[in-house]
Order: structure tokens, then C-alpha cells, then sequence
């Protein structure tokens, strides 16, 4: 007797708290997919913003977007008193004005005394850069406006290329880059993942995929997983305003699934 009004309670109870119970999974899980959802943009945002001036591009499908990334920069010096920058010379130092960022411990930056003009495309050596506006002439991946970096410090910059600089900067601004930096969506595994290392690459549809990437000698890591749809976006800045990245992705779990938007605003001005 007891057994059996033990087990007519438990029925009824059930029924109380089997939907709280079934509506707090469902809570949690729809958590979980905003949480990875805005955690990867958010990730994917911060390091978009360090992109060099007119670098970054959305492949075709609009499912992978590359940029060279911005490890310092400053500005160089073209009068005396002090070492100005030679546009006449294929290797040169000249000094910065005010003090180069990122060179205290553990600094992102170093010098490399050994390095030849091709170790910048290898990505063996950092990149300097001056006035990149990703046209013919001034285009980071066709190495156009790209030295190899052999000598820096908080005051000086010394550089290798194969011929001089093409173009000055009107605001005497130089970059120094890690080298590209691609995140590519991959619908049939379901992930974001981030790839660098690879060789700097004039057309992207060389570096659009998986297999290419890392043929091109690129690591990938995992970002986020659960993903069921994603696009990307870029319109490229103008005279009056910056350039606009739109990311958008969808993360699906269980047949639920939440879909985000973030708009980045990156620098223009090379």
C-alpha cells in the first residue's frame, strides 16, 4: 500500500516539475548557443581590428575573410635633425617618431639581422609596410609596399626589400605586420577556425580553403563548433569613413539554433 501512494505522488509531482525542469534545459542550452556564438565574434572582432589598413578581404563564397595583422606602428621620420627614411634605398634605417609600441618584454616585435627581402612573403620575418591601400601599386599581398624587418627598437626601424619603397605615406605612418591572418567557416564540419603562419599570397582564392591554407604552411585552431550557417561581408572604406566588416554566423544545437550579428569598424587610413 505504501509502495503504490508512494508511486501515485510521484506521478503527480512528475507532473509539476517534469516542464520546469524540461524549460530550464531548454534555457541553458539556448544560453550556451548565445555564449559560443558571441564569444567568437567577439574573439574574432578584437583581432580583426588590429588589421593593416585596406588588407582585409572576403573570399567569393563569403565564408572566409583574411588580413594582414598589426603587431605596431608609428611614424617615420623624412627631416633631420636624425636618421630619415631613404625612398631611394632598397635597405635602409631611419628612426621613429616618438617610441615604437610593443617592444617592452615580452614584446611582440624583434629584430632579425639576417633577414632578405623574400622572408617577409615567408612570413619568416615581420613585415614593414608603408601606405597600403590595396590598389596595384600599393597592395600588401602582392608585396607591393612590404620589406623584410632586420633591425628594430623603440627608436629605429631597419628594413631589406628588392627595390625601393614605391609610395610615401602623406601622414609618414609604417605598420610593422605578423603576416596574414585568415578565419574560415567550414559548413561541413560545422566550425570556425582560425588559421596564421601561412605564406603572404597575392590572390585569395589561393588561400580559401582548408587544404590551401595549410599547404601555404598555416596552423589552424579551433574557434567555435555547432555551426549551421555563417556569412561575412566587407565594404571598404571611403574618404569620409572607415571600412565595415559584417559577421554573422548561426550555432545550432539539438534543433535549436541562434543566429548573431556583430559589425566591425576598422581603419582606413594607410
Amino acid at each position: 500500500m505504501v509502495i503504490m501512494i508512494t508511486g501515485i505522488i510521484a506521478v503527480v509531482v512528475g507532473r509539476f516539475i517534469a516542464q520546469p525542469i524540461q524549460g530550464f534545459m531548454d534555457l541553458s542550452r539556448r544560453a550556451q548557443l548565445v555564449d559560443v556564438a558571441a564569444i567568437t565574434l567577439e574573439r574574432m572582432s578584437r583581432e580583426i581590428r588590429l588589421a593593416l589598413p585596406n588588407s582585409i578581404r572576403v573570399d567569393g563564397t563569403g565564408r572566409v575573410v583574411e588580413f594582414a595583422r598589426t603587431v605596431s606602428g608609428a611614424r617615420y621620420r623624412t627631416a633631420g635633425p636624425g636618421d630619415v627614411l631613404d625612398f631611394s634605398a632598397n635597405t635602409d634605417t631611419f628612426d621613429v617618431l616618438g617610441v615604437l609600441p610593443n617592444m617592452a618584454p615580452p614584446g611582440l616585435i624583434a629584430s632579425n639581422l639576417g633577414a632578405v627581402p623574400g622572408d617577409c612573403a615567408a612570413g619568416t620575418t615581420d613585415c614593414l609596410v608603408i601606405y597600403n591601400t590595396g590598389q596595384v601599386g600599393a597592395n600588401f599581398y602582392a608585396l607591393d609596399n612590404a620589406a623584410a624587418l632586420q633591425i628594430v627598437t623603440a627608436a629605429s626601424v631597419g628594413f631589406a626589400r628588392a627595390t625601393p619603397f614605391p609610395l610615401t605615406s602623406p601622414g609618414q605612418r609604417f605598420y610593422i605586420v605578423d603576416g596574414p591572418v585568415a578565419y574560415l567557416c567550414d559548413l561541413g564540419a560545422g566550425s570556425v577556425v582560425r588559421y596564421a603562419g601561412h605564406t603572404v599570397t597575392a590572390l585569395q582564392s589561393n588561400v580559401d580553403s582548408a587544404a590551401e591554407l595549410t599547404g601555404a604552411g598555416a596552423t589552424g585552431r579551433l574557434l567555435a563548433d555547432g555551426i549551421s550557417a555563417c556569412s561575412f561581408s566587407y565594404q571598404a572604406g571611403t574618404a569620409t569613413r572607415g571600412g565595415l566588416l559584417t559577421l554573422r554566423i548561426t550555432v545550432s544545437n539539438q534543433g535549436e539554433k541562434v543566429a548573431l550579428m556583430q559589425q566591425v569598424h576598422v581603419s582606413n587610413v594607410p
